[in-house]
């Protein structure tokens, strides 16, 4: 007998409503997206397997969040793009070399995609956590995918094709680094190539 079996995604409709977004540090609207992924047998959806997205975005600045920062706005205060870049960057750093000039560049990329700043403190705990190995950056990339919407992903494969262009020639293995940042972040392989071959 013959089992048609697959996967589809469903998308909820768009929840909206007000918060108090960190990022602005004023009341904004919200759109709460969320799409799931399904199993499927001969075309019907029979079971639910895991998010694709789950994200509350600014209608502002469109930073993204975690949805329980409506219920628990001071646990869930940070904008998960800016978390996420940042680990990015850091990561690129501890690969290309912590030096004065690569850490002026990460905190020039950084404030131009977020308008924020972080500090040589701020990088120096990253750093640490990065070094220490209890957080793995990849695995943390995976976690937090369905946080993000698309255009932030792109942002950060931007950003990090940015950095390390700055950082050296680009060769092979710069390649296959951002193509595993991006494809962590559930992007696809000519997804990325083009986002880095418009940005050059």
């Amino acid at each position: 007998m013959f089992i048609l079996m697959g996967e589809t995604e469903k998308v909820a409709p768009v929840e909206q409503g007000s918060f108090d977004c960190p990022t602005c540090q004023s009341q904004q609207t919200y759109a709460h997206h969320q799409s799931t992924a399904y199993f499927t047998v001969f075309g019907i959806a029979v079971a639910k397997l895991n998010p694709l997205a789950n994200y509350l975005m600014c209608q502002q600045c469109h930073c993204c969040y975690d949805p329980q920062i409506l219920h628990k706005p001071s646990q869930h205060s940070k904008a998960l793009d800016h978390v996420v870049l940042f680990r990015v960057l850091n990561y690129l750093l501890s690969g290309y070399g912590d030096t004065i000039h690569s850490r002026q560049r990460l905190q020039q990329i950084y404030q131009q995609v977020t308008n924020c700043e972080k500090s040589n403190t701020d990088i120096d705990n990253e750093q640490s956590i990065i070094n220490a190995g209890s957080a793995p950056t990849l695995p943390f990339l995976t976690q937090y995918k369905h946080l993000l919407s698309l255009e932030k992903k792109h942002q950060i494969v931007v950003a990090a094709f940015q950095f390390a262009n700055g950082s050296c020639l680009m060769e092979h293995h710069d390649r296959v680094r951002l193509n595993t940042i991006g494809s962590s972040l559930d992007l696809s392989l000519p997804e990325i190539e083009y986002l880095i071959v418009n940005n050059q």
